[in-house]
């Protein structure tokens, strides 16, 4: 449903849907919104057509469409989220009314001031007993948020996701903003928009979702996309509906591409081949961010510090968000005890040359973020004692990895003195083994305890003792200002009048 304003021979202008980024703490209720429309809003009994994770869609309200961009709340995401900004028309701050205020609603607010977003605030989980919006928005007003009732010019809206309570004011409320936006945009122009999600699919090749932001394109038209010239073979809506043309605000599902783009990357479109190679291949399109796998040559050198352990990972991820969101949090995990180095970061399922990669060092692991193993690669990796850890959470896999870190750790050994003592007389001396007698001077000695010679007030070497005797008897330990007979065993040869510092040691085990 587009409303036309003007048509010449020139423009075909219309009022374009807006674009709406949905932004917040985590565990405030971005997803629930989400999925609340998703659910309810999608082209009305169809909504079960999305089956995996796109990036973007539409929803319907009252005959207008919305699109919105479907950023994840971790925190290793902000780079994401803050592309997601950059290319919506509105943000809606979701804040929970039973939390307020916390950190990720802080770099919301700082990257829809960035980018000069209008926004709305919704006030989510107003359902639970513990809800209190108003100090919601006192707490919104301490970071220079006034919503409209109190005396601001930002909307809010109370609503909850879980049971559906507000949500269509919510949309009313995007619609409005949208008015007073004058979103247009000629349908005349070519295209150009943004990658804001891509993977590797198993049967269709290179896929990535793509958000229109302006323009229009066919499928027989060519994309300068992430540096490459390409064709348009395969064309969906974002339901995977195959559609012949995309037109602004439009989220569409591009597959067969002979390159996986990066999320952020941005395209245009033009209807000769040509024209898209020179485009793709102009010095603006090089210089764009890539992600590409990290190697020996590649890894940041700070992580590759030769006097600590490293944990070298070869990553799998499902889709280009993922990928670039994990590998920011791996290399982040750099300690002065151990740090960690990316052989390979690749999209899709784990495969055999995962596992012959791994088995090319040690402390290699293969690592997979959402993917899948198959019963034959697990098992090659299992007799050749390659561990795979694959977790379906971000914060699960960063703890697991912390974990394998820790075990590269060496442990701290802090040696506590039980006793000394003074050498009188030395006897019997055989290979290593040596029997002598003095007397403690300081604490006790104990049987199966390390020693530390001094010879000069300075350490000669270590020993251990074997056996300890009082009065030709054997005992287990001997007290302060007793005399004893010992055997020791040590490559030092213990003099007359060398002191013999009896210890015990602490074995600590730190962990990330």
């Amino acid at each position: 449903m587009v409303k036309k304003i003007k048509k010449t021979e020139e423009t075909e202008k219309y009022v374009r849907s807006p674009i709406v980024v949905v932004m917040g703490h985590i565990d405030h209720g971005k997803t629930k919104i989400l999925d609340w429309y998703r659910k309810t809003k999608v082209v009305e009994s169809e909504s079960g057509g999305i089956t995996q994770h796109i990036g973007a869609y539409e929803v319907l309200h009252k005959g207008k469409k919305i699109t919105f961009i479907d950023t994840p709340g971790h925190e290793a995401f902000s780079k994401m989220r803050s592309r997601g900004a950059k290319v919506a028309d509105i943000a809606i701050l979701v804040v929970a009314a039973d939390e307020g205020v916390k950190p990720q609603t802080r770099e919301a607010i700082e990257i829809i001031r960035q980018n000069n977003l209008a926004f709305i605030v919704a006030i989510n989980k107003i359902d639970k007993p513990e809800a209190n919006p108003e100090k919601v928005k006192q707490e919104l007003a301490k970071e220079n948020v006034l919503v409209e009732s109190y005396g601001g010019k930002v909307p809010s809206v109370e609503i909850s996701a879980k049971i559906g309570k507000n949500m269509d004011d919510l949309l009313e409320l995007i619609l409005l903003m949208a008015e007073l936006e004058n979103l247009e945009d000629d349908h005349k122009k070519p295209a150009e928009g943004v990658v804001v999600e891509s993977h590797l699919d198993p049967r269709r090749g290179a896929t990535a979702t793509l958000l229109l932001q302006t323009g229009s394109f066919i499928k027989n038209d060519f994309l300068a996309i992430g540096g490459f010239a390409e064709s348009i073979k395969i064309l969906e809506d974002f339901l995977g509906r195959p559609i012949e043309s995309a037109s602004s605000s439009m989220p569409v599902i591009v597959a067969s591409l002979q390159h996986v783009p990066v999320i952020g990357d941005t395209f245009a479109s033009f209807e000769e081949k040509t024209d898209a190679e020179k485009f793709a291949s102009s010095e603006q399109i090089q210089q764009s961010k890539k992600i590409e796998p990290l190697t020996e040559e590649t890894t940041i050198e700070e992580i590759a510090v030769k006097e600590k352990p490293l944990l070298e990972i070869v990553l799998k991820s499902d889709v280009a968000g993922s990928r670039e969101a994990l590998e920011a949090t791996i290399i982040a995990l750099d300690y002065p005890e151990a740090g960690v180095k990316i052989l390979k970061n690749e999209l899709g399922d784990i495969v055999e040359s995962d596992i012959k990669t791994a088995q090319a060092g040690k402390n290699i692991i293969v690592c997979g973020f959402k993917v899948e193993i198959g019963p034959v690669i697990k098992q090659l990796a299992e007799s050749n004692g390659i561990k795979i850890i694959i977790k379906e959470i971000i914060y699960e896999l960063i703890d697991a990895l912390k974990s394998e870190m820790s075990d590269l750790i060496l442990p701290e050994i802090k040696r506590n003195v039980v006793g000394k003592a003074k050498i009188l007389a030395t006897f019997k001396l055989t290979g290593t083994k040596q029997v002598i007698g003095g007397k403690t001077t300081y604490g006790k000695l104990k049987r199966g305890l390390k020693c530390n010679i001094i010879r000069n007030k300075e350490s000669a070497g270590e020993g251990k003792i074997l056996q300890l005797q009082q009065q030709k008897k054997d005992v287990n330990e001997v007290a302060e200002g007793m005399e004893f007979g010992v055997l020791v065993d040590s490559t030092v040869k213990i003099q007359k009048d060398d002191e013999v510092e009896v210890f015990e040691e602490e074995i600590f085990k730190k962990r990330l």
